[in-house]
């Protein structure tokens, strides 16, 4: 019997997640919950990164309290942000949340230093503003001082790992979502960073996942009163944790939805795609377990959801989640719908009006009622993965007969079945704690507790279990709604 300790933080809350090994099973106890979510200071948006510090130490403290011996812990979190470090290994100031609106306007600024195919032919991303070559390169136009005293960039799960470990580095798949990485040299994509005038050593070397980096510094070891417990480097990136935990068979034809505040739907390849039809349909090539690339479109997902409620809620409304699926259930079908990633939607606000402003202006029923709203958000995530799932098998020329959908998401009975209705294949959702499980096994991989991916895919799918979704017989009403979808700018 082994124990893990996975921390696992998103852009809403964080967790610390106790993972017992035994007899080819994994287990789950969660034993510290914590919310999670930007700070506004003075115009801007950032997270609070000693909060944060100060709360894995109390998921830590708990882990040790439990009376288990622990083989090793390792951070994910959402991609893209990172902090500064000074000379003295001090973190500079504090780190932009990615809906920090300082890069709503930086994209045509960069793209008259490089080209968009330049771009995306030395990086493969996917290009949106959240970025951190974006972020970066606001940073630059904006004359950010603290780039003057920065010495080292440090993603935001690597940032943590730091000031547990003192461990410097960039683990891969965290490192691929910043739009500064060469998955076919498998290193920085230098002449970008020399773009943006740069120095080299802020960035540090790649380190694959699954790569114990050292202990506890002692100074926590003090804190906490703990032993020197091994550090490791898991899929850093939360989905790529996620992604190491889909249940698929091996030679399965299957496609991925790690579904939450994003939803991103992809495939696993062996090697990078970046052609001109990618580039063209905005995919991604970002890092994965295994050393596995995931293919994928991020997608605004559950936000719309969240956000529709926060404003409800800052209305004095409080519905739960099982109210609001309720509400959207008995809504009228397929009425109207909204492209999920445009740019209205990006920003926290007042996510209802939004999306009856967006249904007006494109010529379509305003929905007005609650549940209205809910499902006209609902019904167009379900066709907008449809519409990437149809590109998926266009653009890598091979079949998708199954959606593995894993995260948060799963418990969304209502998007499930729309999903299958719409993209006409079957929906197989499970695991829910798909980011935890991947956390665990990739460190149980560094200690050779799990032989690789392969066999980690294996014990998770006899650990957990899945629910299938077949679409309804009646397909029409779904495609004549996604010739409509399609029109939609």
């Amino acid at each position: 019997m082994k124990h893990y300790l996975a921390f696992d933080l998103g852009a809403s809350s964080g967790r610390a997640i106790l993972g017992t090994i035994d007899n080819n099973r994994i287990s789950l106890q969660e034993l510290h919950r914590f919310g999670n979510g930007g700070v506004a200071v003075h115009g801007g948006l950032f997270w609070n990164l000693l909060g944060l510090f100060d709360e894995l130490k109390t998921g830590l403290r708990k882990a040790f309290q439990a009376g288990v011996e622990l083989s090793g812990m390792a951070i994910d979190t959402w991609g893209v942000d990172y902090a500064f470090l000074d000379r003295q290994g001090f973190p500079v100031g504090f780190p932009h949340h990615y809906r920090d609106s300082r890069t709503d306007d930086v994209m045509p600024w960069f793209f008259d230093k490089v080209s968009r195919e330049d771009i995306y032919s030395a990086t493969g991303i996917q290009f949106m503003a959240i970025n951190t070559l974006f972020q970066l390169a606001a940073s630059v136009r904006d004359g950010d001082p603290s780039l003057e005293i920065a010495e080292r960039l440090l993603f935001m799960p690597n940032l943590l790992t730091y000031l547990f470990s003192g461990h410097i580095g960039a683990e891969y798949s965290i490192a691929t979502t910043s739009q500064l990485f060469n998955p076919s040299t498998g290193d920085w994509a230098w002449p970008l960073i020399d773009a943006l005038g740069l120095k080299r050593t802020l960035f540090p070397a790649i380190t694959p996942p699954g790569t114990i980096v050292g202990t506890l510094l002692p100074a926590i070891q003090e804190e906490l009163k703990c032993p020197p417990l091994p550090v490791i480097l898991t899929g850093s990136h939360d989905t790529a944790s996620a992604v190491a935990a889909v249940p698929a068979t091996s030679g399965q034809s299957w496609a991925y939805l790690s579904s939450g505040t994003w939803s991103l739907l992809g495939v696993e390849l062996d090697q990078p795609l970046v052609s001109q039809e990618a580039m063209a349909a905005n995919y991604t090539n970002e890092g994965g377990v295994g050393g596995k690339i995931r293919f994928l479109k991020n997608i605004m997902g559950l936000w719309l959801i969240q956000e529709c409620r926060t404003e409800w809620k800052r209305q004095g409304i409080n519905y739960t989640f099982d109210e609001m699926d309720a509400m959207a259930a008995e809504a009228e079908p397929l009425r109207s719908f909204v492209n999920p990633n445009d740019p209205s939607f990006t920003a926290p606000g007042d996510m209802p009006g939004r999306i009856a402003a967006y249904c007006q202006k494109t010529g379509q029923p305003v929905p007005e009622t609650p549940g209205q709203i809910l499902r006209t958000a609902l019904e167009s995530l379900a066709l907008r993965y449809r519409q990437t799932i149809d590109e998926l098998e266009q653009i890598t020329h091979r079949p998708i007969t199954v959606l593995h959908l894993v995260g948060g998401g799963c418990k969304n009975e209502l998007l499930n079945q729309f999903t299958a209705d719409a993209i006409r294949r079957q929906v197989v959702t499970g695991p829910t704690e798909a980011t935890a499980l991947g956390n665990i096994a990739c460190q149980a991989i560094a200690t050779g507790d799990i032989k690789d991916l392969q066999a980690a895919r294996a014990i998770i799918a006899a650990s957990t279990e899945t629910v299938a979704y077949a679409p309804k017989a009646d397909a029409k009403p779904w495609e004549d709604a996604y010739k409509r979808f399609l029109q939609l700018p």
